[in-house]
């Protein structure tokens, strides 16, 4: 028998090994996770590297503050002055008070820093000439264009609602096209920031980013949390190793702390997918 055949049908065995070892690696690195719902997208291509329950309907939480952080960008009026209405500062987990000046660049920071939602009702209610129930119009108009076609708002910070809710794969088409936009980038990607207000003169608020992985993750760009009890633990983030940039979303993760760990894993393994 020819030596090189004979040494092909020696070694082939060997080689069905491996690349069984390989497949069964690759399954094995997939990250088993508390959250009900998740996706990992890479940004530039569209391709999902990793999916669950990714078009199960959810509550968004304060993830929902994306949104309202993208039109307020885009509306060019982030120099306005914003006042706070009475039922602005009446919004549950809000540091504003009813008569507060604040310049909308420096309210979307309070808002998507330490996810302020009596910021988030101002900014939607300025944007919205006074009416909530016409921002979120567009606010869904604007996930329409998205092509966000399993996501449907009512309000500017994700409070709970049974008609306000959204997708892990709308979720990432939102984040997909956030972050193309430079400001949105820098905002979410600030770990602290003082918002200095209009008036009462003199006051300033010192916001911390809610984002943990600001501060663990390795090229982590930024993102934004969500935590409702019916929610439970939420967050969309992105991150760029050598280049590329992956979107990650957890939703109704265990726990606070678990939604952390849990999109740190997914995007360590859609940044060893080729």
């Amino acid at each position: 028998m020819n030596r090189n055949i004979l040494g092909r049908r020696l070694l082939a065995p060997f080689l069905f090994l491996c690349i069984t070892l390989q497949t069964v690696a690759a399954f094995a690195a997939v990250p088993q996770i508390t959250a009900d719902a998740a996706i990992v997208v890479d940004r530039a291509t569209g391709d999902v590297l990793y999916e669950k329950n990714a078009d199960k309907r959810e509550y968004p939480a304060s993830m929902t503050k994306m949104m309202t952080c993208l039109l307020a960008i885009e509306s060019g009026r982030m120099d306005s002055i914003v006042q706070v209405s009475p039922e602005a500062a009446d919004v549950e987990c809000t540091r504003m008070e009813p008569g507060d000046q604040v310049v909308m660049r420096d309210l979307t920071k309070q808002m998507m820093l330490i996810s302020d939602n009596g910021a988030a009702t101002a900014v939607g209610e300025s944007l919205g000439q006074g009416d909530i129930d016409y921002f979120a119009e567009r606010m869904n108009r604007r996930a329409q264009s998205l092509g966000m076609a399993s996501t449907h708002f009512v309000n500017a910070n994700g409070m709970p609602d049974s008609d306000h809710y959204t997708t892990a794969r709308d979720m990432s088409k939102l984040a997909t096209a956030a972050f193309e936009n430079d400001t949105f980038r820098s905002i979410v990607g600030t770990k602290e920031a003082n918002v200095y207000y209009v008036r009462p003169t003199g006051r300033v608020e010192h916001c911390v980013n809610t984002d943990e992985l600001l501060w663990s993750y390795r090229g982590i760009i930024g993102g934004k949390t969500g935590w409702t009890n019916a929610a439970r633990g939420c967050l969309t983030v992105a991150a760029d190793r050598d280049g590329r940039e992956l979107v990650a979303v957890v939703m109704h993760s265990n726990d606070d702390e678990t939604r952390f760990q849990e999109a740190a894993k997914l995007l360590d393994y859609g940044f060893s997918r080729e």
